[in-house]
């Protein structure tokens, strides 16, 4: 089997702030490695696509059949941000058991208030319920260094007949990469 070592690097200018992406594979293509940390912790079993994007099973939820709400909570830690010049974009496909309005199923929204709203009507069922999640983030401060973070969210929701819960939560936490400074 061949040996291959392949460094792809994508730098990209967004108002000032540059974000910039890594990818080194050695061996088998099919084997991706990457030499950046994940810019979030494993919150449940993590798959990488074959788009280089984190693939996520969250906790399972229950909630009442009827009008809700599905919340993307993103939790970002102290002294970072959105990015302003960047859409958080939220990509849902058609669910009979979730249904989100065609209006709402590819959002893209510049420095939205968090957590995001998203209606929703929930018929009784389950599902897993995914969501494709893109969201740009920078420091607060500075606003220099920034970062994408892309993922599949899976939420296996039960919808129950009755009850008081009409809220599906999709949360996200995002953690920088550690950058290792090497001299030379």
């Amino acid at each position: 089997m061949s040996k291959k070592l392949v460094l792809l690097a994508v730098l990209v200018v967004l108002g000032g702030a540059v974000v910039l992406a890594l990818s080194l594979r050695s061996g088998d293509e099919r084997q991706p490695a990457s030499t950046v940390p994940p810019t979030t912790q494993p919150d449940t079993p993590a798959n990488e696509s074959s788009q280089g994007e984190d693939s996520l099973l969250l906790p399972p939820q229950t909630v009442a059949a009827g009008d809700g709400t599905i919340l993307i909570d993103l939790q970002m830690p102290d002294g970072y941000k959105l990015n302003a010049l960047a859409p958080l974009t939220a990509i849902w496909p058609d669910d009979p058991i979730a249904h989100i309005p065609p209006e709402s199923r590819d959002l893209r929204l510049v420095n939205p208030p968090l957590p995001v709203q998203v209606p929703v009507t929930f018929a009784p069922g389950q599902t897993d319920l995914a969501l494709d999640l893109t969201v740009y983030w920078c420091e607060a401060i500075n606003e220099t260094l920034c970062f994408v973070d892309r993922a599949t969210l899976v939420l296996p929701l039960t919808v129950a007949a009755e009850g008081d819960r009409h809220q599906a939560v999709f949360e996200r936490t995002l953690v920088p990469p550690v950058v290792i400074d090497t001299p030379g």
